[in-house]
């Protein structure tokens, strides 16, 4: 089986070009999810993925480090989840209106995460955010809620704006600005405009408590405890988005690592290792209104047993494994971002990494990204063509530069990285 061919030509990409073609005459845009169609020289079509490697239509073998976006904390083929999901399946796919795994995931996440008293499960992180609004319009009888610049919340017109510096816009065509109208946004890691723009009126504050997404930088000392202090003193809830961070930042998330509980918590991705899921977790006081029954909480394939049996399988291994798995995929992270910033040196090239803990960001830039406002100074087009050279090396990055580590990837893994990292960074210098 072919490796990433270093240095191919176009020719290397032939049968996923072919498929680009065909996928452009009927599937809009191509793809399922717009920004896959970025990735340079073409989006990929996978074949076949197993661990934490990935085999194109050409044949190529990868490290990946997409992991579906996210969810495969565990890799593509954790055996144990692949036999709960295959146990699960060989019951019915929707055999009841409820099943017994959906308590006992509930039950594994109250044990992982500091502020999952209680779980309302929903199919995707979008909708989680939705439902967490819904929880603290309903329990506080108020609409105002405050977002911060560069978080990212799903694709909903009710938090879809401001999702990057230096625009606080829409995020897409066709949004009503209406469904925004309540939505005050300001700077992330800034706690003293929180405290200067919040008052009574608000609902909620929404909050990345880590911005995995938007660079990985981890809040500033104080922002966290500062957000906990200003929404207890005037009421409002304090969501934290952790549709990335839970479960990848350590078993008990963000709020586990930085030691700030919220009243609910959005979650997805790693939860269920790889299956569509979303789930808002919290307090019993905050959850109230959603455990009662008095709001409404409705979806067809809320709690479905595919997701739930991935997510009862998932938590059980990171938490009988939570002692080696997250040092490990932390220090290959940092080790990887590390590789990266050496090279980029030696070359004299405006490449950069940062890692924070499973996670690691790639920027083109021609100055040091510190804090979240510099990524308004990264260079995109740059970043996908330098993502576009470690393709043809054999590592498959999201083509932004968002990288996550698994449970699956291996010393040899690292390895091979960090020699296609040197290989790419030396033709993008050339």
């Amino acid at each position: 089986m072919r490796q990433g061919a270093s240095g191919a030509g176009e020719d290397r990409f032939e049968r996923s070009l072919a498929y680009r073609q065909r996928a452009l005459r009927h599937l809009a845009h191509g793809v399922s999810s717009t920004p896959r169609a970025s990735q340079r020289p073409t989006p990929i079509a996978i074949a076949r993925a197993e661990g934490a490697h990935l085999v194109d239509i050409d044949g190529a073998r990868y490290v990946d480090y997409a992991l579906g976006y996210g969810p495969l904390i565990l890799g593509h083929t954790p055996p144990g989840v692949i036999a709960a999901v295959t146990a699960a399946l060989s019951a019915g796919l929707r055999a009841a209106s409820i099943h017994t795994d959906e308590a006992a995931l509930a039950e594994a996440m109250a044990a992982a995460m500091p502020g999952a008293e209680m779980t309302g499960f929903v199919s995707t992180g979008t909708e989680a955010v939705l439902l967490a609004l819904r929880i603290a319009r309903a329990t506080t009888g108020r609409t105002r809620i405050v977002k911060f610049r560069a978080n990212y919340h799903g694709w909903s017109d009710t938090v879809g704006l401001g999702n990057a510096i230096g625009d606080d816009g829409p995020a897409a065509l066709g949004q009503d600005p209406a469904a925004s109208a309540s939505v005050t946004l300001l700077d992330w890691g800034d706690a003293g405009e929180v405290e200067a723009a919040l008052d009574s009126s608000y609902a909620a504050v929404l909050v990345e408590p880590a911005a995995i997404n938007g660079g990985c930088f981890a809040p500033p000392p104080g922002f966290l405890e500062r957000l906990r202090a200003a929404t207890s003193r005037h009421g409002v809830v304090l969501i934290f988005d952790e549709v990335i961070t839970g479960f990848r930042l350590g078993l008990g998330g963000a709020q586990g690592r930085y030691g700030v509980t919220p009243d609910l918590s959005v979650l997805g991705k790693a939860l269920a290792a790889g299956l569509p899921i979303g789930a808002v977790s919290g307090t019993r006081a905050a959850m109230e209104v959603l455990a009662s029954g008095r709001l409404l909480h409705r979806g067809t394939f809320n709690g479905n047993p595919l997701s739930m049996a991935a997510g009862l399988a998932c938590l059980n291994e990171l938490s009988r494994s939570a002692a080696t798995i997250y040092p490990r995929m932390d220090a290959f992270a940092a080790r990887l971002a590390d590789r990266l910033n050496h090279a980029a040196a030696k070359a004299a090239v405006g490449l950069q990494a940062r890692a924070l803990g499973a996670a690691l960001q790639i920027f083109a830039a021609a100055s040091p990204v510190v804090t979240l406002r510099d990524t308004a100074r990264v260079d995109r087009d740059a970043t996908l063509r330098f993502t576009g050279e470690l393709l043809r090396e054999g590592v498959f990055a999201l083509p932004r530069g968002l990288c996550y580590l698994s449970s699956a990837h291996d010393e040899d893994d690292i390895l091979r990285t960090e020699t296609a990292i040197d290989a790419a960074v030396a033709r993008f210098a050339a």
